[in-house]
């Protein structure tokens, strides 16, 4: 195998893959990247059996300068922490990469590296999935629904389901849940799908989608999505990831939302997040985190309470109030982080008790909801 390539766009290349490469596991050859140079084109693999990332590069038709030029075929594997830190530290624009036999050779003006490559007969082949249909959504809107779901699974591996999100796909329309058992995020948006196109609800890890996130361009740029064979195929720009998904039954999480309300507040956003982050100082060292909120039309208070630190009370004025005057406590990491992912600068909590889920709700944004369950503590 040998090849010359510009060096931005290999070193991009090695990067994005890199997040599919394992900090830990007992197959060396997955410590990895496989390189595969194959008519006019450099495939670049990484692969830790769960998570799998392959770009290509090659000669776009509207760029005059040449990106890649094959000049052997072939396939090699390389530990992809040394590869990338070499590549990165490389003098010039351009890199020859020269593979015989078991060593690599990798020149770029006066520095010169040998590797020892790695049979790549033995690294794993990717997952194949061979339908293609499937759904479309751009780019920029996958992000979001990730971001906005992910971020509330479980961290724990007691119940598996709990540590992905719920992709549910029906007529046209894609929504993302994510639950750890203790507060719920989801989000919906309609995409552009093949007709024939059907799919059950599928559990797609939660850390595989984060690192799907980070890849994914913040743009218009339309994915593909494909689900099929136990594997999430997304498609974008010159990349492939895969993900495999989780396999049991997700929590039937419909019941829970609350349909009516008592009481409706709504606040500025970065006023309410700030001030339940000041109120949280006190309440890290405390079980559960916990803050209470005291909702009354005359006077809102947000309370935080340590014995051996102290405590803190603060006022903040509501937007609008309708309904009854209402207390709850919960857990401050829930709501700074249901905070945090609400894109809008306006949000509405409603409340049906003191011992129920609360909801909160992005004003003008009505496909994204956050739902949170309060603490019981005593005196409430």
């Amino acid at each position: 195998m040998r090849f010359v390539v510009r060096k931005a766009d290999f070193l991009q290349g090695l990067q994005q893959v890199a997040r599919a490469i394992p900090t830990r596991t007992p197959k060396p050859i997955l410590y990895g990247v496989l390189l595969t140079a194959q008519s006019d084109q450099l495939y670049i693999t990484g692969y830790d059996l769960e998570i799998g990332i392959q770009m290509h590069i090659e000669n776009s038709d509207d760029n005059e300068q040449n990106i890649i030029q094959i000049e052997q075929e072939g396939s090699v594997v390389l530990q992809a922490r040394y590869l990338i830190d070499i590549v990165r530290k490389l003098p010039h624009s351009l890199i020859r990469v020269d593979s015989q036999q078991s060593t690599v050779t990798i020149q770029s003006g006066t520095a010169n590296y040998q590797l020892n490559g790695m049979d790549y007969r033995e690294y794993p082949d990717l997952p194949i999935v061979h339908d293609e249909r499937g759904f479309a959504v751009m780019a920029s809107t996958l992000k979001g629904l990730i971001e906005h779901s992910a971020f509330a699974v479980a961290s724990s591996e007691i119940r598996p389901t709990l540590t992905g999100v719920l992709w549910n796909y029906a007529d046209g329309k894609l929504t993302l849940t994510g639950t750890d058992s203790h507060r719920l995020s989801t989000q919906s948006t309609q995409v552009e799908s093949h007709q024939d196109y059907a799919l059950m609800d599928s559990i797609i890890p939660g850390k595989s989608l984060m690192e799907l996130s980070r890849i994914l361009p913040d743009t218009d740029q339309l994915v593909d999505i494909l689900i099929e064979n136990n594997q999430l195929l997304v498609t974008f720009l010159n990349t492939r990831f895969l993900s495999r998904l989780i396999e049991g039954k997700f929590p039937d999480t419909t019941r829970i939302i609350p349909s009516t309300f008592r009481t409706n507040i709504v606040f500025s956003t970065k006023d309410l997040h700030d001030s339940v982050e000041r109120a949280a100082l006190l309440a890290r060292d405390t079980d559960n985190n916990i803050v209470r909120f005291q909702f009354r039309r005359n006077n809102i208070e947000i309370l935080s309470h340590s014995p051996e630190i102290g405590k803190v009370v603060e006022s903040i004025d509501p937007i609008t109030f309708e309904g009854e005057d209402m207390m709850i406590a919960c857990n401050a990491k829930f709501m700074i982080d249901a905070l945090r992912q609400t894109p809008t600068d306006q949000v509405r909590i409603e409340l049906t008790g003191s011992g129920s889920p609360f909801v909160l709700r992005p004003v003008g944004l009505d496909d994204l909801l956050h739902l949170i369950l309060p603490v019981r503590i005593a005196n409430i």
